[in-house]
Order: structure tokens, then C-alpha cells, then sequence
């Protein structure tokens, strides 16, 4: 079953909140989360915050260094 169209989420991506100070919003696609970068920054974030993170999970980076990983997967996944 799809995701419902109010929340906004299309399927197949994933809602983050990226940032320290100013926190950003991102749809970050699944397949992405398998990229060993990327898997960093969720480690960081289940050390920061716990694996119970209420509503949308949380990534403490900076959003430039979120877009760089970002970015990077998604070269590499299309390769």
C-alpha cells in the first residue's frame, strides 16, 4: 500500500530534518540509504538522538554536508 497523498511524501523516498542550527527539510530517496556515506550519517544520528526518534528522523549535519552525501550517492547510484 502507497503513502497517502496528504503527507506529502511520494513513494520510495524517505522525510529527513537536516541541520544544527536551521533545520531543512529533504525527501532523500531509498535507494540512497544503502550508500556506506549515508550510513554514516544515520549512525551519527542513532547516536545522537537514539533509534526512538519521534515523527521525522532527525540528522545532525549541516546541509551542505547533507547535499555532498546526497549528491555523491546519487551519482554513484546512477553508475
Amino acid at each position: 500500500m502507497g503513502r497517502r497523498k496528504e503527507d506529502g511524501v511520494p513513494k520510495g523516498y524517505v522525510p529527513m530534518i537536516v541541520g544544527k542550527e536551521k533545520e531543512e527539510r529533504f525527501l532523500v530517496p531509498t535507494k540512497l540509504l544503502k550508500d556506506p556515506f549515508f550510513a554514516a550519517l544515520l549512525k551519527m544520528a542513532e547516536q545522537e538522538f537514539g533509534y526512538a526518534q519521534p515523527g521525522v528522523l532527525r540528522i545532525p549535519c549541516e546541509t551542505e554536508q547533507f547535499r555532498s552525501v546526497v549528491d555523491a550517492a546519487t551519482k554513484k547510484a546512477k553508475s
